[in-house]
């Protein structure tokens, strides 16, 4: 690992960092780093970023495919949490 951190390195390396320590048990760490570095960890994933593009059709907005979400007409789905878009047209004063 180098000098990667828990926040830096992949899925697939933490992946195999949890497999290697279930493996070793719990002896090689103390139960107050682990939870540490699953804490950093859920905060580093919560960081993620999306961009979604689309245009507005008819008052619906269509969102370009493929999109990083699940998306439908005017919606988008992030975990169990359905967001529904309604926008406006405001006319700005010159």
């Amino acid at each position: 690992m180098n000098n990667e951190t828990i926040a830096t390195i992949s899925e697939d390396e933490f992946d195999a960092l949890i497999d290697g320590f279930i493996e070793q048990g719990e002896a090689q760490i103390s139960p107050q780093t682990f939870l540490q570095v699953m804490a950093d960890v859920a905060a580093h994933r919560s960081q993620r970023e999306v961009e979604l593009s689309g245009r507005v059709i008819n008052g619906e907005i269509i969102f370009d495919q493929p999109a990083a979400l699940p998306v439908g007409a005017s919606t988008l789905y992030v975990g169990d949490t359905k967001v529904r878009l309604n926008l406006r047209v405001d006319s700005v004063p010159v």
